[in-house]
């Protein structure tokens, strides 16, 4: 099959590119830490089934943020034992986490109290993970996404909820197995993984920590369509030698969360031209997928792209319009320099993270997905409305 012929509005899975993205960012980390690295699954930067189970054959763990999270990677053929369970909504489903033994870090005092409280008196104690809150925006500024007001996940450092949950956990015979220190950035530069793994390890040496693993979290660049922006080695380079300032490689685990880095580029995004008009001298061009399903903020952002079956070269503005009956719904960029014909196909790069995590069934049934393998595209999920009616 040729990509002209696959059913449109679609994404194409390359697992060519997918397995170059994981081994890429699994040899950059094992290089600089050693053996001791256990990479998470972020379940939800894209939870197509394939996505989970290919990534648990280069032994993964998934990382997921919620019940129902929970329940698909077990429904993917995960154990509880090779979870780790973040986010701010576990609620009761924290304490059968924690027996089952996956990795929890507990987000907040409320979380620290109910597991105190569950054991306090049992003579089996857990060990726990705790999320630090802390002002990654006076260390990075202009970086974080929380720019001007405080981030809301996590135990607060400053404040002294940190150190109150510590005492929490050691009066109730509960060991503290690892720091989780997951932060969001504008920018995903180095400094700020510099300024994670620094106060990771000034928080180890502040409260003289043993722990089995440190957790970094995610919110990496990867894959090959970010020129100028750091690359796996970068960042472990950076991570590692400030955690080495505290924890030994030998002894504490290096989790890392790995999301858009390993699943960006490995997706493409195909959609396939409806009708052209005119309209007050502008060339309208509308297509059969829609900006919902590869940038679903709408927002002006442009995707990297190449037209199949273009036309001559042209000077005329060319607008692309999605489907669906919302004048924001434009595909960006609107610069292109060939005409678009009534064959004409454009495919987008880099949609393999969050995009189709985002899809509702807005006007349009989710669209449908092929893996592009060893030459080949096979249809793995079919566009349904069956969802609609479950």
């Amino acid at each position: 099959m040729d990509i002209r012929e696959l059913e449109t509005p679609c994404y194409v899975i390359n697992e060519e590119i997918y397995d170059q993205n994981i081994r890429t960012f699994q040899e950059a980390f094992d290089t600089q830490w050693g053996k001791k690295v256990l990479y998470g699954y972020s379940v939800k930067t894209n939870n197509f089934p394939y996505m989970l189970k290919h990534a648990m054959t280069y032994g993964f763990y998934a990382e997921v943020v919620s019940p129902d999270e929970w329940e698909f990677a077990e429904r993917c053929g995960c154990t509880a034992d090779r979870m780790i369970y973040n986010g701010p909504q576990k609620r009761d489903g924290v304490l059968k986490a924690i027996e089952q033994g996956a990795i929890v870090n507990l987000d907040n005092l409320e979380e620290v109290q109910l597991v105190c409280e569950a054991y306090r008196d049992k003579t089996v104690k857990p060990e726990v993970g705790l999320r630090v809150n802390f002002d990654l925006e006076k260390m990075c500024p202009g970086e974080t996404t929380c720019e001007g007001i405080p981030g809301r996940f996590g135990i607060c450092l400053e404040n002294g909820d940190f150190a109150a949950a510590l005492q929490l956990l050691s009066q109730s015979g509960i060991a503290l197995a690892g720091l989780h220190m997951h932060q969001s950035s504008k920018t995903r530069s180095l400094a700020v993984f510099q300024a994670i793994a620094q106060t990771a390890a000034e928080i180890g040496k502040r409260f003289q920590l043993k722990l089995n693993y440190v957790d970094i979290g995610g919110g990496f660049f990867g894959g090959s369509y970010f020129p100028n922006k750091p690359a796996p080695d970068e960042y472990a380079v950076t991570v590692c030698k400030a955690l080495k300032q505290y924890y030994d490689p030998a002894g504490t685990m290096l989790v890392v969360e790995p999301g858009a880095a390993i699943l960006a580029t490995s997706t493409d995004y195909l959609t396939s031209v409806l009708n052209i008009r005119e309209v007050r001298g502008k060339r309208i061009v509308t297509v059969d997928g829609s900006l919902l399903h590869i940038n679903p903020s709408l927002k002006p952002h442009p995707t990297p792209f190449q037209m199949i079956n273009p036309g001559l070269e042209t000077d005329r503005e060319q607008i692309v319009g999605g489907s669906t009956c919302m004048e924001l719904d434009r595909f960006w960029p609107r610069d292109i320099h060939q005409e678009i014909q009534h064959d004409s196909r454009l495919l987008f790069y880099c949609c393999g993270a969050y995009m189709s995590t985002h899809n509702s069934y807005f006007i349009n049934a989710a669209p449908n997905i092929y893996l592009h393998k060893n030459g080949d595209y096979v249809l793995v999920r079919k566009k349904s409305i069956d969802a609609l009616f479950l």
